[in-house]
């Protein structure tokens, strides 16, 4: 395959002009008209949107009414995007993902084929074919992507059901995302990239961009080359095949065999060195134990004490732990794509579950042979599949019966999560016991442990079996007063540390989202006065105003800084400590987050809370115990992101880790 060098663009580029319009860009739908034009090289007319950002995406297909058909698409973008990607189904998780970029060293412009399981690093996808086509290339102001594509017209869902676009559909839901940072290798396909700063959704008219004689034009603008091999195209699931293959029968030489050790060890053999440097707080030591992983999320240990690791993308692997603490050897238990986070065990140690984006699974389970039985049992369906997709599972020690799933919000301001009967940014529990023939339906089964929790991932117990969340707060919020919006997301609202009680009774109390949130930076919201942890709203006004809230809504218990991202939460023994994971921001300039840290809690008349209150002197109420030195260029491509804990016999705590650049796996405890 051949690619157009510079100079092609320049006669292309014209046919754009007309297309440009005044749309403002931003992260919810984008009140645009679709329209019909044709690229005057090609002849291929195209069901066109065009942003404010000046990219422009046109879909073009068959004059049919056949599901399954080709399409072809174009972006056409500002050469200071360093990429731009298109979901073929509205939405990010679970869809087709088309994303172009320069690569000036080759140059080329280079298509990518994705997939993402969550809302995370998209992953390479073999069920969409890609052809270039005459028009592709670049010069000094704007580049071109002219794809064939076959397999993105259709695809299969979380639960294997076949959606299909409509040929006819005039409002059919599309999205973007695009920035300016190019990804780390350009010269490949399959590269990893930073995240967007900015997306939107947007719908098109697809019978615009229907083609009489769509075969002969497509036919006509092929470009029948070989790309060169530095391009690294996609090949059908070659990576995923491969590292299933290889875990089947991994084994790690231990570093030190012998007696147990309960400490960290200072090194495990096989095992690189951290892809970025981590630092601990004085009497703690981190070593890492596993490295090349796909997106390591969930994380639990067996009746054997192996170590279960949900891969994003790939399944679930059992990994051997050494006298030493390191890792001997890894298998796969179950090879499954769209498991994506959750994952807990039965406390009999007999039953496996484990979560997609829309339902949670269970498999029998046996320790002693590392496996599960022959098909798995679908538990609960009827989750949404946008949005944030990560369902985080747990049983209380006291009740062993329920089954808690958390589930978060479908977008950044999910209005509908307002009402309890969405079933959505809520908590809820589920009796294992008497689960239907089919499955719980997610919105109407079960019981309430609380709504308006906007992505509570992380859950934890404590000593007296009650329920404790750590939520992600909202992105890109704005303050708007008298009609004047000013930007506040640098540093609010605040994540939080929220208290749900006993999950053995319902909870039907909101917690506030998504129109009341926590105030982490007070001096930012110049209309009032406020103390770190006060609740506000977006824009108040005389139904509901910030006072409103303290009459409505469940106030954090424990404010954390803003885009923090905590994902997950456990504690220590004596449930003094609560040690909690900040993934990290991806909307907060400079970076924060990337780091584990220490929550003091306290035994008083009314139960169990953070030990230190959060004050407007700017006192966290939480120690840094492990973190990156240069949390200002962290980035979801660069540091260590931790993501889940489990917690040993010993007090220590293995840690996952899913950035871009390679997914690890550490190990934490005191010196």
């Amino acid at each position: 395959m051949s690619f157009h060098r510079k100079s092609t663009l320049k006669l292309t580029m014209k046919v754009y002009a007309p297309l440009a319009c005044s749309l403002a860009l931003a992260s919810s739908v984008l009140a645009q008209t679709s329209k019909r034009y044709c690229d005057v090289t090609s002849s291929i007319c195209y069901s066109g949107w065009t942003g404010g950002n000046g990219v422009t995406i046109g879909v073009a297909l068959p004059n049919t009414t056949k599901p399954g058909f080709d399409t072809v698409l174009q972006i056409v973008s500002p050469i200071s995007n360093g990429w731009v990607g298109f979901s073929w189904g509205g939405t990010m998780p679970y869809v087709p993902l088309t994303l172009g970029w320069v690569n000036k060293a080759g140059n080329t412009v280079i298509y990518s084929s994705r997939m993402a399981f969550g809302l995370s690093m998209p992953q390479a996808y073999s069920g969409a074919a890609y052809t270039y086509l005459k028009g592709t290339g670049y010069n000094d102001t704007h580049w071109t992507l002219n794809v064939r594509c076959r397999g993105c017209s259709q695809w299969q869902d979380t639960e294997g059901k076949t959606v299909s676009l409509e040929p006819s559909n005039a409002t059919t839901p599309f999205a973007h995302a695009l920035t300016n940072k190019a990804p780390i290798q350009p010269a490949k396909n399959t590269s990893i990239f930073n995240v967007h700063s900015s997306f939107g959704h947007w719908t098109l008219d697809l019978s615009q961009g229907k083609n009489v004689d769509f075969d002969k034009l497509v036919a006509a603008n092929l470009i029948p080359d070989v790309p060169p091999a530095t391009s690294s195209v996609l090949t059908p699931s070659s990576s995923t095949s491969s590292r299933l293959s290889t875990l089947s029968t991994s084994v790690i030489p231990s570093s030190t065999p012998g007696p147990i050790q309960t400490g960290v060890p200072s090194s495990c053999a096989g095992v690189s060195s951290f892809h970025s440097p981590v630092l601990t707080a004085n009497g703690w030591k981190a070593a890492k134990v596993a490295g090349d992983l796909v997106q390591p999320r969930g994380l639990i240990f067996d009746t054997a004490g192996r170590l279960l690791v949900v891969q994003n993308g790939l399944g679930i692997t059992a990994h051997t732990i050494g006298n030493d603490g390191c890792l001997t050897s890894a298998k796969t238990v179950i090879a499954e794509r769209n498991l994506n986070h959750g994952i807990v065990l039965s406390q009999d140690g007999k039953t496996l579950y484990a979560s997609s984006a829309t339902q949670v699974y269970a498999w029998d389970y046996d320790a002693a042979t590392v496996s599960v039985g022959d098909s798995s049992r679908i538990v609960i369906s009827g989750m949404d599949n946008k949005g944030h997709v990560t369902r985080t599972l747990a049983f209380p020690p006291k009740h062993p019966n329920l089954l808690i799933v958390s589930h978060g919000s479908n977008d950044n301001f999910d209005y509908e999560a307002g009402n309890i009967k969405v079933g959505r940014s809520c908590v809820k529990a589920f009796d294992v016991k008497t689960v239907p023939t089919n499955g719980y339906d997610y919105p109407t089964g079960g019981y309430q442990l609380g709504y308006g929790l906007r992505n509570g991932v992380g859950l934890a117990f404590d000593a007296d079996g009650g329920l404790w969340e750590v939520e992600n707060a909202s992105d890109e919020i704005h303050r708007t007063v008298d009609g004047v919006g000013v930007d506040i997301h640098t540093d609010n609202p605040a994540d939080e540390i929220n208290y749900i009680g006993d999950p053995s009774k319902v909870n039907t109390q909101w917690y506030g989202y998504p129109t009341c949130y926590t105030v982490w930076k007070p001096d930012l919201i110049a209309d009032h006065k406020f103390a770190i942890g006060d609740q506000f709203v977006l824009t108040p006004n005389a139904t509901f105003a910030d006072a409103t809230c303290n009459t409505k809504s469940v106030p954090a218990k424990l404010a954390l800084q803003a885009h923090s991202a905590p994902l997950d939460a456990v504690f220590d023994k004596n449930f003094t400590s609560l040690y909690v994971t900040f993934h990290g921001s991806w909307n907060r300039n400079p970076s924060t987050g990337f780091k584990i840290v220490q929550v003091p809690f306290a035994k008083g008349a009314d139960g169990f809370a953070p030990k230190s209150a959060i004050e407007q002197s700017n006192v966290t109420g939480y120690t840094d115990i492990l973190w990156n030195p240069e949390v200002e260029h962290c980035s979801t491509t660069q540091c260590f992101r931790p993501v889940s804990i489990a917690k040993d016999k010993f007090e220590r705590m293995y840690v996952t880790s899913d950035s871009g650049m390679e997914g690890e796996l550490l190990l934490l405890g005191k010196a």
